[in-house]
Formats: structure tokens, C-alpha cells, sequence
């Protein structure tokens, strides 16, 4: 009878410090902070997927997919294009500015890339000259700028003219460069 009890003595310490063992290997102590939820925009109705964004973007942790849902909103835009969204997008990008996401410049940069006939991306000063050796660089950031306004003018806010108009300043500023260019070299 001693023999069992012992026994049972035994098997009841060894039991429990299996379980005590077990429970502090398996027991993992985490204290990192979990990845905030950046929702991006999504559907096919242009007023929720901004308040979405605004949404989002209130998230400081957010902020930093400032561009990325910017471009989403061109895209969902895409399904119903009117004049009216240039007014959205303006709104947003104040908000943004007033929310400390993007600066000022920023927002201004982003109105004019998408929606205005200005390019962004010609050079800021009158010495021509010096830009000649990076013509070739110069036309693809043009050509890009370019394929943006289509894509805010016309995919977005259906502003053919806007965007005519824009296409038509880029010819004729790249004939002007050609001939300033050929000047320059002609010195």
C-alpha cells in the first residue's frame, strides 16, 4: 500500500511539473504594438471611398499613404468622370494641407500634376542653356506629367479642353526648347 501511495506521490509531482514546465514554454509574451489598418478607398462610389480616405489618412500612422491613396481615388473616379471632382480632389487636398499630411507646396504640386494645364516639371529659371544636356530627361518627366493630367483631366473630370490645352503648351514648349537648344550650341 506504501508502495502506491509513493507511487501516486510520485506521479502527481512529476504530472505537475510537466505542466508547469509546458505552460511557461508555450506562454510567449508579445509587446509590440500591432500594424495600424490603413484602409485604402475601394468600390465604385466616389463620395465614400473620400470620407474613406479622410479616414485613413486622420490615422497619423496612415499618413505616409498619402500618394498611393490619392491614386486610388483617380482611379474609382475613372467609373463616373464630371467636372465636380476636380472640386473633390481640391477639398481633399486642402483638408490634407490643414491636417498637417502634405505642405502647401505639396498640394499645390498635386492640384497642378492632375488638373490644370500648368506642368509641374519644367524648370523653375530662365537659363535655358543649361538645361539642354538633360533635354532627353527633361521630355520623359514632361511626357509623364502628361499622361498624368490625362488621367486626372480627362479619367477623372472629363475636361478634354483642360487637358487639349495642356498637350498643346508641351508641343509647343518642346519646339521652343529645340530651337533655344540649337541656339545655345550655335555660341
Amino acid at each position: 500500500m506504501k508502495k502506491i501511495i509513493n507511487g501516486i506521490k510520485v506521479f502527481v509531482v512529476a504530472a505537475t511539473m510537466a505542466t508547469i514546465t509546458t505552460g511557461c514554454a508555450s506562454t510567449t509574451h508579445t509587446n509590440s504594438v500591432p500594424e495600424p489598418v490603413c484602409q485604402l478607398p475601394s468600390g465604385y462610389l466616389l463620395d465614400p471611398a473620400f470620407a474613406t480616405a479622410r479616414q485613413t489618412l486622420a490615422n497619423r500612422e496612415c499618413s505616409y499613404q498619402f500618394e498611393t491613396i490619392f491614386k486610388t481615388l483617380l482611379d474609382i473616379s475613372e467609373g463616373d468622370p464630371t467636372e465636380a471632382n476636380k472640386e473633390k480632389f481640391s477639398k481633399l487636398l486642402v483638408w490634407a494641407k490643414s491636417q498637417g499630411i502634405i505642405s502647401k507646396i505639396q498640394a499645390k504640386e498635386y492640384y497642378t500634376r492632375y488638373f490644370s494645364h500648368r506642368f509641374i516639371s519644367l524648370p523653375d529659371d530662365y537659363q535655358t542653356c543649361s538645361y539642354c544636356s538633360n533635354l532627353k530627361s527633361l521630355r520623359g518627366d514632361w511626357q509623364a506629367e502628361l499622361a498624368d493630367k490625362e488621367r486626372g483631366l480627362v479619367g477623372a473630370a472629363n475636361d478634354k479642353v483642360t487637358y487639349a490645352k495642356a498637350s498643346d503648351d508641351l508641343t509647343k514648349l518642346d519646339l521652343i526648347m529645340e530651337a533655344a537648344c540649337d541656339a545655345c550650341q550655335a555660341e
